[in-house]
């Protein structure tokens, strides 16, 4: 390791036997992203990283249980992701990390997150499924017998950090069907189950869901989901490169010249179907992003991809469900940022639609609108009345 250059900027050793973060990994002063991503680490300490230039680490699937308050040295650090570890505390020290967009905390033992973590102003994206801290979601049981689906394994239609999606054959039309990784495969996100189980609670148009389920041989494990299959769906944006670390890096290929309709018409279906998740169902999405934004041939955005979702308590803990709920606005707000600069190439005009976007994206988190309260001064808007129209009939 000590021959590695003072100019890397991006470094994966994934997959191997680190039991510690290599001393020299702190000398590369130029280290932007580093993975060490399904190793045998226990601990995170800031001491071997270069905290002078990191902003995104990777440590998923590791055997980390204890978390060092230097952490709080890795001030430019904008994304951090540790699922599938056995951590049981955040230090409140986390929270000097003023930068942090995304976390990913799935499959750990963590029973609570410090509220200065919770509240960074910059927080957009977390997932937590998995720790005792989130709601295990209700059974599924919209379960299909195997023999009942006919899955094309040559006819992918996407990849997702948790499987891949087919076309396949049930009750006589054409589905798509979402193979889940085996269990040696921790995606980044969350957990299979509850992406399962959570697809089957929602059933809303503007919402891609589940039809049912697919059991293993062994009858042990969810192996695959199914869902129906629209035609001449295309994504709105393409996923986060290493330069854009926590924004999608540009639209779809497919998806490129947005109108102004288009534009206020997504927005409108977007808030439309969060507002339903986190009001009728107590759902956080995780990772609301223009990638997961599918679009038909007519341009109807619809919300897809519950990998990183998680169920909160609102009934009993309103305060930690408020917070959950604004930390998705701050998402929903960075999502219209980017359709405006990308399709109209500028920033949201002066206008009252200009001040409801800069209360969602405020960094003062509690002041934040839910989006019940969004989707209210949106109906109110003439760009917003037309899409509403639409979704009333």
């Amino acid at each position: 390791m000590s021959v590695l250059s003072s100019s890397l900027d991006i470094l994966f050793l994934s997959e191997n036997l680190f039991e510690t973060i290599p001393s020299v990994i702190g000398t590369l002063s130029r280290l932007r992203v580093l993975s060490l991503r399904g190793n045998l680490l226990t601990e995170l300490w800031a001491t071997s990283l270069p905290t002078s230039s990191l902003v995104w680490l990777i440590l998923t699937n590791n055997n980390i249980s204890t978390i060092d308050p230097n952490i709080k040295e890795v001030k430019l650090l904008r994304k951090l992701m540790l699922s599938h570890n056995r951590i049981s505390s955040i230090p409140v020290e986390l929270g000097e990390c003023t930068d942090l967009e995304l976390v990913r905390l799935a499959n750990n033992n963590i029973e609570d997150i410090p509220r200065e973590v919770l509240t960074l102003p910059k927080l957009a994206w977390i997932s937590i499924s998995g720790n005792p801290m989130s709601t295990s979601p209700d059974e599924v049981t919209k379960l299909i017998p195997e023999n009942d689906i006919k899955i094309r394994h040559s006819e992918v239609l996407g990849h997702g950090a948790s499987g891949t999606i087919y076309k396949a054959r049930y009750q006589d039309k054409d589905v798509a069907v979402k193979i889940f990784k085996n269990q040696q495969v921790k995606g980044s996100d969350g957990n299979s189950f509850d992406e399962i189980v959570i697809n089957g609670l929602i059933n809303h148009p503007l919402i891609m869901s589940s039809i049912g389920v697919l059991r293993n041989e062994e009858n042990t494990e969810y192996k695959a989901m199914i869902m129906e299959l629209v035609q001449d769906t295309h994504p709105l944006g393409m996923v986060p490169s290493f330069m854009s670390v926590t924004r999608d890096e540009s639209p779809a290929p497919e998806s490129m010249y947005l109108s102004e309709k288009q534009v206020y018409d997504t927005i409108w279906n977007i808030c439309s179907a969060l507002e339903y998740i986190h009001s009728s169902a107590s759902i956080s999405h995780g990772d609301v992003y223009l990638h997961n934004i599918l679009r038909d041939a007519n341009f109807a955005a619809k919300l897809s991809d519950f990998g990183a979702s998680f169920v909160y308590d609102r009934e009993n803990n309103a305060e930690l469900a408020g917070i959950f709920e604004r930390i998705e606005v701050l998402a929903f707000g960075r999502l219209i940022q980017d359709l405006f600069l990308w399709h109209f190439k500028i920033n949201v005009p002066e206008s009252p639609f200009y001040d409801l976007v800069k209360s969602i994206v405020q960094p003062q988190q509690s002041e934040r609108p839910s989006f019940s309260e969004i989707k209210k001064a949106l109906s109110v808007l003439p760009e917003f009345s037309a899409a509403a129209e639409r979704l009333t009939k």
